[in-house]
């Protein structure tokens, strides 16, 4: 692990297989990080389509997740989203990201606000990034960054995982977050229990 003096640097983690990329600030070991990304896309699958779904006997209906069709729609949603989870968080800003594979969130530094990277070229005929579950995502990194407990945590740890099940809950639904709770357990990916206002 390189460190300067005694402090830690920030590594810099990268799944090109999945389209993520996040700098990490502690040095604890993202070792539930594919499996995840391997959840949220299954997910993912679910929200492109919408509709009901069979879910261990019960039947549920899913939202479409939304799309977005430029950074001021994905900024104004990121406010939006913010502003009814937790007020009391600083701000975060959105950029366009450079090539098409990968979105990613920035920490604070000094007096930058956090920032969220989503490419916007598109990926076939659709831009993967501009879409809710994605953007959740990267809020769900913001609010474990706010958090004590998560901020020591990897950057997929068991504080993240709980405050993206609860982002999904607030922002797109139960039923998601049901399936997405579900799915972690079924990893054997560990939630913690967090709090929204």
């Amino acid at each position: 692990m390189p460190f300067f003096g005694d402090i830690p640097k920030p590594a810099r983690v990268i799944d090109s297989s999945m389209g993520w990329a996040h700098t990490v600030r502690c040095m604890a070991r993202d070792t539930h990080r594919s499996a995840v990304y391997s959840v949220e896309d299954a997910l993912g699958r679910q929200l492109d389509r919408g509709g009901t779904v069979e879910f261990f006997g019960s039947t549920l209906t899913l939202p479409i997740e939304r799309r977005f069709a430029d950074v001021a729609s994905i900024q104004d949603y990121v406010d939006r989203v913010l502003s009814v989870i937790g007020p009391q968080l600083p701000p975060i800003l959105l950029r366009e990201r450079a090539g098409a594979t990968k979105a990613h969130y920035e920490h604070p530094r000094g007096d930058r606000a956090g920032v969220i990277a989503i490419p916007l070229m598109l990926q076939g005929s659709r831009r993967w990034a501009a879409r809710e579950s994605v953007v959740l995502h990267e809020i769900a990194h913001h609010v474990t960054h706010h958090d004590p407990i998560g901020r020591s945590e990897a950057a997929h740890g068991a504080t993240f995982c709980g405050h993206l099940i609860a982002l999904h809950e607030r922002v797109i639904g139960p039923e998601s977050a049901l399936m997405l709770r579900a799915a972690f357990d079924a990893a054997r990916i560990p939630i913690a229990s967090v709090e929204h206002a």
